[in-house]
């Protein structure tokens, strides 16, 4: 089949393609395609030209570009339009015909994908006919149909602007769809000079294993499961007597937002009641083996229900209740957090994965990532791994010093010829030689003064934009990197390192230190849950913990004693590799998919942040996102630029992970802190707010206002204190879509 996103590069369209129906999602609910599609409703033609495209008729030329193929896809885009002044109520009821006669004909026509168009229309693909051309398959497919299709639609080159991956949007879709083969099914195409490996030769399970909480558009599917039994079962839990029932309507409602895959639905639907495995598995295959008909009706008002918030309404989910346990790390993980892991006991592979990001972006230098909303970033990465005394947090430090040896190494030759300089160039000594402008040492010691680290960042600048590390046992350690040896002096120098800001000093001595540079410092610590919790007590709301990417060790009950695997000189040698690798990278990298990956991910942040009505996991969950992109850009680099289902749902999980571990140690503190601000603020008036927006505005320029100060941006918030303001006479408007002007006194 074939599944292509048409792009541009350098003015001219190319095609790259997608593999997995995860990625295809994530690219159609996109915050700047679901603000497009809604416009292009709305009757704007323009909109409708930035909305995401996708080609499915083709494959492209060996260089990428779409523009003259010949290479027809096994699969037919076709394009259903209706008459444009037809009225409404008509065409609404028109439009529900033609979509069920497709659905009712899905098998015939061998249907992989159906969808509404960006205006009055459907899109449709179809299996190809191999010993047809695309013009008599699409005469094949209206003949079924009994409905002419758009004759200008008709050249395997054609691309269809699409809407969301919202059920209300995408009514039907097949993971064949994403087999990307040419005639005699390939496994792997030449696309765009990358080689690209089909989807087919990994198991169903493999390509849609959801990590963690198991979500659907921001919506954990054990919520959909209960309003599901809310709606249809009095909100009671299946018993025995109507378990079999209730499981096969279930199923038969959730298989379309579960890929038609019995093992995802063996994940999100319960075995109720001691229900018989067997028998469970013979309930939900039977709704499997029903017609498809897209997504059911039941489900979109079970989705429709949830969507606008009703759950909230009945009472916030609550986050510890909900996440008892952190969710769990993927089975197949992208390279090589296979190979840094494959050393320890299962219980410590999730820590030894997120520790290994800092030690090994330290060999990065001269690169710079772009995120989705246009900001720059370099790969900061501050790891903190806190979990119990006496669990095993120690697991790190040997695949950190493996990764650091070569830096180590080089270190070692600079500390040498510094201290040759010092020796022969005394304080007293009245003509200094200068200092060796090519010393460079980034392994830094955990005990140093303010003037030995501004030097260390100077220097670092100076020769290739490079890091600096250190790691340490204890993170109330990290006091002693500067001479002040405050928990508040590290917070500043966390918040500056993120950001890469300006830092160093200006002295007037000769013989002092002098030199202003970004900062660009990664690290690694391990503490325990109380003592994170008093180092950064008085750091709620500085942004310091968010900046922060955080782990920690589970111990399972049956565990025994964990035994380590030795590491070999093949270990070594490989490491080395990627090291090699890493340090000869320069220059602005881009990935598309990364970064429309993660723009999903902040998406689904805001809708679980309302779920759970938690302003702190809002809050977390901005900077959170950043990091797990900076950790998907890191393997995206190591993996030759080629981005892998695996990446993706490493990336989804190290998100969520961060979040379970930042949530359930300073959760309350973060909380409490918002509520306590914001108290303050409500005590000197609404004007504080109010001063910060123009003397006209609309309620979107109040939400941007509240994001920044890190209050809720719920709608109903957002009305509320409208609605007071303008009890106040401090504003008025006629309606909250409209314009609000200040009442000038």
């Amino acid at each position: 089949m074939s599944c292509f996103e048409v792009y541009y590069d350098g003015g001219v369209k190319k095609m790259r393609p997608i593999n997995s129906f995860k990625e295809y999602a994530a690219i159609r609910n996109s915050q700047k395609n679901r603000r497009n599609t809604k416009a292009a409703r709305g009757g704007d033609s323009e909109a409708k030209k930035h909305m995401v495209q996708f080609c499915y008729s083709c494959l492209p030329n060996d260089d990428g570009t779409l523009k003259g193929t010949k290479r027809v896809s096994n699969s037919v885009g076709m394009d259903i339009d209706f008459t444009k002044d037809m009225p409404k109520k008509e065409f609404e009821t028109a439009f529900e015909i033609m979509k069920d006669n497709i659905l009712d004909n899905a098998e015939k026509l061998h249907l992989l994908m159906l969808e509404r168009s960006a205006t009055k229309g459907l899109h449709l693909v179809f299996e190809r006919h191999p010993d047809l051309s695309q013009e008599k398959n699409l005469e094949w497919a209206q003949k079924l149909l009994g409905v002419e299709f758009d004759k200008g639609a008709k050249d395997i080159t054609r691309v269809f602007f699409t809407p969301t991956a919202d059920p209300k949007d995408l009514f039907f879709c097949k993971d064949e769809l994403f087999v990307n083969e040419e005639g005699g099914g390939k496994k792997e195409e030449e696309c765009g000079g990358k080689k690209v490996v089909s989807p087919n030769t990994a198991q169903p399970s493999e390509l849609k294993e959801r990590v963690g909480e198991r979500l659907y558009n921001g919506l954990p599917y054990s919520h959909i499961v209960k309003e599901f039994l809310r709606q249809f079962n009095n909100g009671e839990t299946p018993v025995e007597g109507n378990r079999n029932v209730m499981t096969f309507e279930l199923a038969k409602a959730l298989r379309s937002i579960c890929d038609y895959n019995i093992d995802i639905m063996k994940q999100v639907i319960p075995r109720y009641d001691n229900f018989p495995e067997e028998e469970y598995t013979r309930t939900l295959q039977s709704a499997l083996d029903e017609p498809r008909r897209g997504v059911s009706y039941k489900l979109q008002k079970v989705l429709e229900a949830l969507y606008k918030n009703e759950k909230k309404m009945e009472g916030n989910v609550d986050f510890e209740a909900e996440n008892e346990l952190p969710p769990e790390m993927p089975k197949k993980l992208p390279y090589p957090l296979g190979l840094l892991s494959s050393k320890v006991p299962e219980m410590y592979k999730a820590a030894v994965c997120e520790a290994v990001f800092a030690p090994l972006s330290t060999y990065v230098h001269g690169v710079k990532f772009r995120y989705w909303d246009g900001v720059e970033h370099e790969p900061t990465f501050m790891s903190v791994l806190t979990a119990p005394m006496s669990i095993g947090k120690g697991c790190v430090r040997k695949p950190i010093s493996i990764i650091l040896d070569e830096l180590v190494k080089r270190d070692e030759s600079n500390r040498a010829r510094e201290a040759e300089w010092k020796q022969k160039n005394p304080a007293s000594k009245q003509k200094r030689d200068p200092r060796p402008s090519d010393i460079c040492i980034q392994v830094l010691i955990d005990n140093l003064t303010d003037a030995v680290f501004n030097q260390r960042v100077y220097d670092a600048d100076k020769n290739g934009q490079r890091y600096l590390y250190t790691s340490v046992d204890e993170i109330d350690t990290l006091k002693n990197i500067t001479s002040r040896g405050s928990a508040s002096e590290v917070s500043v120098i966390i918040r500056k390192a993120f950001d890469n800001s300006k830092h160093g000093q200006e002295r007037v001595g000769s013989d002092s230190v002098t030199g202003i540079a970004p900062l660009r410092f990664n690290f690694n610590a391990s503490t325990t849950n109380r003592n994170f919790q008093k180092f950064f007590a008085r750091e709620m709301t500085t942004g310091t913990i968010t900046r922060l990417s955080m782990s920690t060790i589970i111990k399972p009950n049956d565990v025994k004693r964990p035994v380590f695997k030795e590491y070999d000189s093949e270990y070594i040698d490989e490491v080395r590799k990627i090291t090699q690798k890493l340090s000869s990278l320069s220059g602005e990298i881009s990935c598309p998919n990364c970064n429309n990956f993660a723009e999903h991910l902040c998406n689904e942040n805001e809708k679980l942040a309302s779920l759970y009505g938690s302003d702190a996991y809002l809050v977390l969950s901005y900077r959170a996102t950043v990091i797990a992109w900076l950790k998907g850009m890191m393997l995206y680099i190591i993996n030759g630029e080629q981005w892998t289902e695996e990446i993706q749902n490493y990336m989804e999980w190290t998100l969520r992970y961060d979040l379970w571990v930042k949530m359930h140690v300073i959760g309350k503190m973060l909380e409490d802190a918002i509520n306590e601000d914001s108290e303050m603020t409500s005590k000197k008036g609404p004007m504080n707010m109010l001063d910060l927006l123009k003397d006209e505005f609309k309620m979107e320029d109040l939400i941007l206002v509240r994001r920044k100060l890190a209050k809720s941006v719920d709608t109903k918030l957002v009305k509320q204190q409208l609605i007071t303001w303008r009890q106040r006479k401090l504003i008025e408007y006629d309606s909250f879509d409209g314009i609000i002007k200040k009442i000038k006194k």
